[in-house]
Protein backbone atom coordinates (compact mmCIF):
# COMPACT_ATOMS: atom_id res chain seq x y z
CA UNK A 1 0.00 0.00 0.00
CA UNK A 2 1.17 3.53 -0.66
CA UNK A 3 0.83 6.61 1.52
CA UNK A 4 -2.82 7.04 0.58
CA UNK A 5 -3.73 3.39 1.27
CA UNK A 6 -4.07 2.51 -2.42
CA UNK A 7 -2.46 -0.48 -4.07
CA UNK A 8 1.02 0.03 -5.47
CA UNK A 9 1.42 0.20 -9.20
CA UNK A 10 4.57 0.56 -11.19
CA UNK A 11 4.93 3.76 -13.15
CA UNK A 12 7.41 4.63 -15.84
CA UNK A 13 10.35 6.90 -15.17
CA UNK A 14 8.71 9.45 -17.48
CA UNK A 15 5.51 9.42 -15.36
CA UNK A 16 7.50 9.64 -12.12
CA UNK A 17 9.46 12.57 -13.54
CA UNK A 18 6.27 14.31 -14.63
CA UNK A 19 4.78 13.92 -11.15
CA UNK A 20 7.92 15.29 -9.46
CA UNK A 21 7.99 18.26 -11.84
CA UNK A 22 4.32 18.98 -11.06
CA UNK A 23 5.08 19.07 -7.33
CA UNK A 24 8.22 21.16 -7.85
CA UNK A 25 6.23 23.64 -9.93
CA UNK A 26 3.66 23.90 -7.11
CA UNK A 27 6.44 24.62 -4.61
CA UNK A 28 7.93 27.24 -6.95
CA UNK A 29 4.54 28.92 -7.39
CA UNK A 30 3.99 28.97 -3.63
CA UNK A 31 7.40 30.57 -3.13
CA UNK A 32 6.76 33.06 -5.95
CA UNK A 33 3.49 34.29 -4.47
CA UNK A 34 4.79 34.25 -0.92
CA UNK A 35 7.80 36.35 -1.95
CA UNK A 36 5.61 38.69 -4.00
CA UNK A 37 3.25 39.32 -1.05
CA UNK A 38 6.16 39.88 1.32
CA UNK A 39 7.64 42.50 -1.03
CA UNK A 40 4.24 44.20 -1.42
CA UNK A 41 3.53 44.31 2.31
CA UNK A 42 7.00 44.83 3.77
CA UNK A 43 8.99 46.52 1.05
CA UNK A 44 11.78 45.06 -1.03
CA UNK A 45 14.67 45.17 1.46
CA UNK A 46 12.79 43.76 4.45
CA UNK A 47 11.16 41.07 2.33
CA UNK A 48 14.49 40.00 0.84
CA UNK A 49 16.08 39.86 4.30
CA UNK A 50 13.20 37.73 5.55
CA UNK A 51 13.36 35.41 2.54
CA UNK A 52 17.11 34.96 3.05
CA UNK A 53 16.53 34.06 6.69
CA UNK A 54 13.74 31.61 5.81
CA UNK A 55 15.74 29.89 3.08
CA UNK A 56 18.90 29.75 5.19
CA UNK A 57 17.02 28.07 8.08
CA UNK A 58 15.33 25.67 5.67
CA UNK A 59 18.65 24.80 4.02
CA UNK A 60 20.45 24.27 7.31
CA UNK A 61 17.71 21.90 8.46
CA UNK A 62 18.03 19.98 5.19
CA UNK A 63 21.82 19.86 5.49
CA UNK A 64 21.67 18.52 9.06
CA UNK A 65 19.16 15.85 7.97
CA UNK A 66 21.39 14.92 5.03
CA UNK A 67 24.36 14.58 7.39
CA UNK A 68 22.31 12.31 9.69
CA UNK A 69 21.28 10.04 6.78
CA UNK A 70 24.89 9.79 5.57
CA UNK A 71 26.09 8.98 9.10
CA UNK A 72 23.31 6.37 9.46
CA UNK A 73 24.76 4.69 6.35
CA UNK A 74 28.13 4.56 8.12
CA UNK A 75 29.72 6.88 5.58
CA UNK A 76 31.97 9.87 6.24
CA UNK A 77 30.32 13.25 5.65
CA UNK A 78 32.37 14.17 2.60
CA UNK A 79 31.03 16.11 -0.36
CA UNK A 80 31.29 12.90 -2.38
CA UNK A 81 28.82 11.21 -0.01
CA UNK A 82 26.36 14.14 0.09
CA UNK A 83 24.14 12.54 -2.59
CA UNK A 84 23.84 9.34 -0.53
CA UNK A 85 21.80 11.24 2.03
CA UNK A 86 20.17 13.81 -0.22
CA UNK A 87 16.53 14.74 0.28
CA UNK A 88 16.02 15.68 -3.38
CA UNK A 89 14.08 13.49 -5.81
CA UNK A 90 16.01 11.40 -8.31
CA UNK A 91 13.97 12.76 -11.21
CA UNK A 92 12.59 16.13 -12.28
CA UNK A 93 15.85 18.01 -12.79
CA UNK A 94 18.28 17.51 -15.65
CA UNK A 95 21.76 17.27 -14.21
CA UNK A 96 25.18 15.84 -14.77
CA UNK A 97 28.74 16.90 -14.01
CA UNK A 98 31.28 18.90 -15.88
CA UNK A 99 35.05 19.16 -15.54
CA UNK A 100 36.19 22.77 -15.27
CA UNK A 101 39.31 24.34 -16.72
CA UNK A 102 40.92 23.76 -13.31
CA UNK A 103 40.32 19.99 -13.63
CA UNK A 104 37.70 19.94 -10.87
CA UNK A 105 34.44 18.06 -11.49
CA UNK A 106 31.36 20.11 -10.57
CA UNK A 107 27.66 19.40 -10.57
CA UNK A 108 25.68 20.98 -13.40
CA UNK A 109 21.92 21.45 -13.72
CA UNK A 110 20.56 22.21 -17.17
CA UNK A 111 16.86 22.11 -16.21
CA UNK A 112 15.38 23.11 -12.86
CA UNK A 113 11.57 23.08 -12.59
CA UNK A 114 11.74 25.76 -9.90
CA UNK A 115 13.81 28.10 -12.07
CA UNK A 116 11.51 27.45 -15.02
CA UNK A 117 8.51 28.73 -13.03
CA UNK A 118 10.33 31.77 -11.70
CA UNK A 119 11.46 32.66 -15.21
CA UNK A 120 7.89 32.27 -16.50
CA UNK A 121 6.63 34.55 -13.72
CA UNK A 122 9.44 37.08 -14.13
CA UNK A 123 10.58 36.55 -10.54
CA UNK A 124 14.17 35.48 -11.19
CA UNK A 125 15.62 37.87 -8.61
CA UNK A 126 13.37 36.65 -5.80
CA UNK A 127 13.73 33.06 -6.98
CA UNK A 128 17.50 33.44 -6.89
CA UNK A 129 17.24 33.97 -3.12
CA UNK A 130 15.86 30.42 -2.90
CA UNK A 131 19.12 29.14 -4.39
CA UNK A 132 20.84 30.07 -1.11
CA UNK A 133 19.39 26.78 0.10
CA UNK A 134 22.37 25.01 -1.49
CA UNK A 135 24.90 27.12 0.40
CA UNK A 136 23.09 26.54 3.69
CA UNK A 137 22.74 22.79 3.08
CA UNK A 138 26.42 22.20 2.46
CA UNK A 139 27.49 24.39 5.35
CA UNK A 140 25.23 22.51 7.77
CA UNK A 141 26.13 19.14 6.24
CA UNK A 142 29.89 19.32 6.80
CA UNK A 143 30.99 22.94 6.85
CA UNK A 144 31.59 23.01 3.10
CA UNK A 145 31.59 26.18 1.08
CA UNK A 146 29.11 26.15 -1.82
CA UNK A 147 28.38 28.81 -4.41
CA UNK A 148 26.74 28.84 -7.83
CA UNK A 149 29.46 29.54 -10.37
CA UNK A 150 26.60 29.79 -12.89
CA UNK A 151 22.86 29.98 -12.34
CA UNK A 152 19.88 29.62 -14.67
CA UNK A 153 18.22 32.52 -12.86
CA UNK A 154 21.19 34.77 -13.62
CA UNK A 155 20.69 34.18 -17.35
CA UNK A 156 23.24 31.38 -17.63
CA UNK A 157 22.48 28.24 -19.65
CA UNK A 158 22.92 26.05 -16.57
CA UNK A 159 23.68 26.04 -12.87
CA UNK A 160 27.17 24.96 -11.87
CA UNK A 161 27.95 24.27 -8.25
CA UNK A 162 31.34 25.19 -6.84
CA UNK A 163 31.69 23.14 -3.65
CA UNK A 164 34.79 23.05 -1.49
CA UNK A 165 35.14 21.20 1.77
CA UNK A 166 37.20 24.09 3.10
CA UNK A 167 36.78 27.68 1.90
CA UNK A 168 39.72 28.96 -0.04
CA UNK A 169 40.83 25.56 -1.37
Amino acid sequence: MDVQGESKELVSQAEATEQVVLMARRLALLYHYMAQVLVEQMGDDKARDMLCDIIWRYGRDSGRATRARVEDLGLPTTTENFKSGSDLPKWGWSSDSVVGEDGVTRGRVTYCPLAAVWKEKGSQELGRIYCLVDEAKYEAYNGSWCRHAKNLLDGDDCCIFDIQEEPGE
